[in-house]
């Protein structure tokens, strides 16, 4: 089947990128799997958007993903309605650090560009952090900033769904195919799939995350972090409880395995629970590179010492959490060179 550009990978950003392609007129074709049923048996290609939280805000200590971030924002009432999909849960967010007394803390860059880009945030101290959010424990001298909406989080899957609709809108086209081989020819490409389909377009975007170098001639330098998060199913009581709870980033200087943690509130999941979601980002963390590398990540249940290191966090943030079960699932985060994508 022939068609001038095709993207291969339909996750977050192969997603928005066949969006905005079909916006252009050129009638683009978009091939990705489907999110597997049963992640033990699945021998292909995994994402990390298989989820229904993740954090979206403007304040961010480097200028650069606060702008990106922004903009972002600014265009989700769009796709949304475009896409047909409420993605959007302008719930805020908070960000904070233990003691801001360091100069040098990120709590202080993000406040700096906060006030730059003239993003509308409260400045707390301990006492604020504790009246304002009565469930969540924080030391004496910890301090936040504290964004409202439209900060929060998203649901990925929804998102994805909803760029995706709004490209099939524009002319797209979307095969649930994954591409296992990229073959240049004159004039083009040839991408062989799973499906022994062969598509021949002139030019393609590799929009695949962590498993991109998988098929390419040339690797690009990326550095696909294996991470875990951590999942706490609450009842119904506590979701009550924790009514209003905001996003979380918060700083663990002192923590030896994590350089920070990120929290969303209890959110309900595909399985019929409701699930507080945490996870980190830390000092060191195991780089994946083979397909053999990802398999064997994806088919795990995240590394046992850190996902006991957040079962730890977390009871220690929330005091008296009521949890029927923790669950954990791996996740892998896909850095560039230069941080950005």
């Amino acid at each position: 089947m022939n068609h001038h550009i095709a993207v291969v990978g339909l996750g977050l950003i192969g997603s928005a990128a066949l969006r905005h392609l079909s916006n252009l007129g050129l009638s683009p074709l978009g091939l990705g799997p489907d999110e597997p049923k049963d992640w033990q048996a699945h021998q292909g290609v995994f994402a990390s958007h298989y989820d229904q939280g993740r954090i979206t805000r403007v304040l961010d200590p480097d200028p650069i993903w606060a702008l990106a971030a922004e903009r972002s924002i600014a265009r989700y009432p769009d796709i949304a309605a475009a896409g047909g999909a409420a993605f959007h849960h302008p719930v805020g967010c908070l960000r904070a650090t233990p003691d801001a007394a360091d100069p040098t803390d990120t709590v202080n860059a993000a406040a700096q560009v906060g006030r730059e880009r003239q993003v509308a945030f409260t400045s707390l101290d301990g006492a604020g952090l504790r009246e304002t959010f009565p469930y969540w424990r924080f030391p004496p001298d910890a301090t936040g900033l504290w964004e409202q909406g439209p900060a929060g989080y998203i649901n990925p899957r929804e998102l994805v769904q909803a760029q995706l609709a709004a490209a099939v809108k524009g002319g797209a086209t979307v095969q649930r195919e994954t591409v296992v081989q990229v073959e240049r020819q004159p004039g083009g490409y040839r991408l062989h799939t799973d499906a022994g389909t062969i598509h021949q377009v002139e030019r393609v975007l590799i929009a695949s995350g962590a498993f991109t170098n998988l098929l390419l001639e040339r690797p690009l330098d990326l550095r696909p972090k294996a991470v875990a998060v951590l999942l706490a199913q609450v009842n119904a009581a506590e979701r009550e409880r924790l009514r209003g709870m905001p996003s979380l980033i918060y700083r663990l200087p002192q923590h030896p395995t994590f350089y920070s943690i990120y929290a969303l509130p209890p959110i309900p999941y595909p399985d019929g629970h409701t699930y507080l979601k945490i996870g980190s980002m830390d000092w060191e963390t195991p780089l994946l590179h083979s397909r053999e590398d990802f398999l064997r990540w994806f088919h795990g249940q995240g590394d046992p010492a850190r996902v006991q290191g957040l079962r730890a966090v977390l009871l220690d943030l929330l005091p008296g959490l009521q949890v029927a079960s923790f669950h954990s699932v791996p996740c892998v985060l896909t850095y560039t060179a230069s941080g950005y994508p």
